[in-house]
């Protein structure tokens, strides 16, 4: 035990002595770094496992051995994108929606009209034809071979009488003023149910349709229209004193618009002049019966 408690000591002594000083040699010249390898460059700016790399580290290039310096990245820039992205994305969703709403509102016009036409096609529009019962246009009606207007006073009555050799009749004249929107009391009436009236066209033509026209129920201070027509015939007239021709009878719907057009039923080859409307019978007002507007349509000679 004491020998090697010896060995341990002398070997411990030799290894701790002090080596004697020597003499300073005089220092070599640095030599300059030499440039790093390529594996030297990826070890050295490779980061350990878990931990983040440092933005502001440096990077070494392997063609010049020069160190690059990058700027510290600033990480909001991915959200501002990402937000101009969705930004323009809407925007062009926007665009392609309005685009889509405006091809459908284009077919949407295009399918009305075509159904206009053809309903117009179907049921003809007084206001899309020609009216030659039109007093503006030089028709009028002939009060002399017509039927009296509904007077309540001897002395309007009286007045009818003596003016009753005039060319034209003021209150008949309102039957063909084509006054399609015309007020309460703006209209022609005879007494009772039963009446006619006949109208010189401007021109003469082949009649192919006719328009009766009153005001609504609605438009009525009472709510009822029973002085409104409700069968009637017309017929044509070659010449003012000659034969009339018989052109169909019809009936006027007391709920339907305010004008009515109606389409003959048989059009003759005759061309006629003048035109008589002949009511047979009204809505329930036996007193007196009340038209606002006539038209005639059809084919110039």
């Amino acid at each position: 035990m004491q020998i090697i408690r010896n060995a341990f000591s002398w070997i411990t002594s030799y290894f701790t002595t002090e080596a004697p000083p020597a003499t300073e040699a005089p220092a070599a010249p640095e030599a300059p770094p030499a440039a790093p390898s390529i594996l030297q460059g990826i070890f050295r700016n490779a980061k350990p496992r878990g931990q983040p790399r440092n933005p502001t580290q440096r990077k070494p290039s392997t063609e010049t051995g020069n160190l690059i310096e990058f700027r510290p990245i600033n990480r909001t820039n991915w959200k501002t994108t990402i937000v101009r992205f969705l930004l323009l994305l809407l925007f062009a969703g926007g665009v392609m929606h309005y685009a889509y709403l405006s091809i459908q509102v284009h077919c949407g016009n295009q399918k009305i009209m075509t159904f206009s036409h053809q309903i117009g096609y179907l049921t003809p529009s007084a206001n899309n034809m020609p009216n030659f019962a039109q007093e503006s246009q030089g028709a009028r009606v002939l009060h002399r071979l017509s039927s009296h207007t509904f007077r309540t006073k001897t002395r309007d009555i009286i007045l009818d009488t003596l003016l009753y050799w005039f060319p034209a009749s003021p209150d008949h004249q309102k039957l063909i003023q084509d006054n399609s929107r015309s007020p309460p009391g703006e209209c022609w009436c005879f007494a009772g149910t039963e009446g006619h009236s006949v109208v010189s066209l401007s021109h003469s033509i082949k009649v192919t349709h006719v328009t009766l026209g009153h005001i609504t129920k609605q438009q009525s201070l009472t709510g009822e229209i029973t002085s409104a027509p409700k069968r009637f015939s017309i017929y044509g007239m070659a010449k003012e004193h000659t034969r009339s021709i018989y052109l169909g009878t019809f009936e006027y719907d007391r709920d339907g618009p305010v004008t009515q057009t109606f389409e003959l039923h048989h059009e003759p080859g005759d061309d006629f002049s003048h035109v008589k409307l002949r009511i047979r019978s009204n809505w329930g007002d036996g007193e007196q019966t009340c038209l606002y507007n006539f038209r005639v349509h059809g084919k110039l000679v």
